[in-house]
């Protein structure tokens, strides 16, 4: 059935934060640069502050100074008028020296016309030209010092003092003024020093930074260049688990190192036993696919027994090594990651299921073990396999007896000893065995894949696989090691 196109919704693409689209270095360089940034701004601004307040600061005690002694030579006559002392030159007496001052107060009281502060008195250096505007804007860096324009526009700094020629009169304000473009020049270097010195050292840290990430993400970029050459390699290059292992990242990158390096150990077993898996499926169904064949070309008919016998059999194949194919995906997460098994309820139906199997044989099946829970954490279906193929191979050699002794602990891992009264192995067929195929008595049914399964089982968990002559039932010994066992 059709749905019409206004019933469908197709979910919009999820939308990557910006800080996901940055790359490692820009995140790290973002990191250092911008507090490196925000402190030097503050810190030059704060710095810049300092510097103007202690320099007009020494402005304004200089104009207290000078204030005090124009107080000095200043008197308040009967009449109201204010008459400065004769005598001496000073700065305040050259004419447009840049120095300058005026009194203000209220004026007589025939002349006064309103109740705003006139210039009662001033300086000779002012000559015949007007007062001077005091600006109301206050000089940044200081609370006293206000701007003002000389006679001829220079720039002028004044401040304001009140001040009180006689005994009860009313105060009045003395106003000084001094040359502000010494000072401001002094300031205007001070902020191009300023700048100067902050735009080096962003350049300075900028160079740091980007030295900082060539030497830092350096090792990465080796970790990525090895990687990606992972599918093009070099005729006689080094395994890709030994090139990452070889790689001198240092000790912040090497649980990454130490990571990598074993899933790409995990992943490369696991393709090896597939491959393995592969071939000992293709060399254990020759045998029923050849017998099938034979039967077929003698011209009989094939007895139903005989078939149903032998597809049983393959089919029996295709399942385990099916299991033995899921069983090496798992091993991709370590040789921790399945559930824990019950070691000795798995060895209890093992030995179970091989006293039916070799019933014939008449053997004495002994389970030994400490009488406690024993539990592994691995996959059930390697455990099996395990057991039974060293089982099956003891029961095809022994005489009268085969011995399963289990123990373990979770810091010595998990021990398998399979043992038989046979007639064991030579130093040269132990070191022999587990090779795939290998077969030392063609008499003997089997088709000699047993003991090389068993080691790639044993491997893929990282255990131990020796034989050794048994002392006790004097033909051969299997012990077998594996980390895992739960506390």
């Amino acid at each position: 059935m059709a749905f019409p196109p206004s019933s469908v919704h197709e979910r919009p693409p999820a939308r990557r934060s910006p800080a996901r689209r940055w790359s490692l270095a820009a995140r790290m360089a973002a990191l250092v640069i911008v507090p490196s940034l925000l402190v030097m701004g503050l810190g030059g601004w704060w710095l810049r502050y300092e510097v103007h307040a202690s320099l007009l600061g020494s402005m304004s005690r200089s104009l207290e100074e000078k204030s005090e002694r124009i107080h000095a030579r200043l008197a308040l006559l009967p009449d109201g008028r204010v008459q400065e002392a004769a005598g001496g030159s000073d700065e305040f007496s050259a004419i447009f020296s840049g120095w300058y001052w005026q009194l203000q107060g209220q004026a007589r009281a025939p002349l006064r016309t309103a109740a705003e502060p006139v210039v009662l008195a001033r300086s000779r250096s002012l000559w015949d030209q007007p007062d001077l505007v005091v600006s109301p804007a206050r000089l940044w860096g200081s609370e006293r010092l206000q701007q003002a324009r000389g006679p001829q526009q220079e720039p002028l700094l004044v401040q304001h003092f009140s001040v009180q020629l006689a005994a009860g009169a009313a105060p009045m304000h003395l106003q000084v003024f001094g040359p502000a473009q010494p000072l401001m020049a002094s300031l205007r270097r001070i902020d191009q020093i300023l700048g100067i010195t902050s735009a080096m050292l962003i350049l300075l840290i900028g160079a740091l930074v980007w030295l900082q990430l060539r030497v830092g993400l350096a090792p990465l970029k080796r970790l990525v260049g090895v990687i990606a050459g992972l599918d093009k390699p070099l005729p006689g290059a080094a395994p890709a688990t030994e090139q990452i292992a070889q790689l001198p990242l240092g000790a912040d990158l090497q649980p990454l190192q130490q990571e990598l390096a074993a899933l790409l150990a995990r992943n490369t077993q696991v393709v090896e036993r597939s491959r393995s898996h592969a071939a000992d499926l293709n060399h254990a169904l020759k045998k029923p696919l050849s017998l099938l064949m034979a039967h077929a070309g003698s011209g009989a008919a094939l007895p139903a027994d005989l078939v149903l016998q032998q597809t049983t059999a393959m089919a029996r194949l295709i399942d385990r090594y099916q299991a033995r194919t899921f069983s090496d995906a798992t091993l991709v997460h370590g040789p921790s990651a399945g559930l824990p098994v019950d070691v000795l309820a798995c060895a209890r139906q093992m030995l179970a299921m091989l006293r039916q199997l070799h019933q014939a044989s008449d053997l004495d099946w002994q389970l030994v073990e400490e009488g406690v829970a024993l539990w592994w954490r691995g996959e059930r279906a390697d455990l099996e396999e395990l057991l039974g193929n060293l089982l099956d191979n003891a029961g095809k050699w022994a005489a009268s007896q085969v011995r399963l002794t289990v123990y373990g602990r979770a810091t010595q891992g998990l021990v398998l000893q399979v043992e038989d009264d046979g007639p064991g192995m030579t130093a040269a067929q132990m070191q022999a065995a587990g090779a795939r195929g290998q077969r030392f008595d063609e008499t003997v049914d089997g088709t000699g894949l047993g003991l090389s399964i068993t080691q790639q089982i044993v491997q893929g968990y990282e255990g131990r696989l020796q034989w050794r002559k048994s002392e006790a039932l004097k033909g051969l010994l299997v012990r077998v090691e594996m980390a895992g066992v739960v506390a």
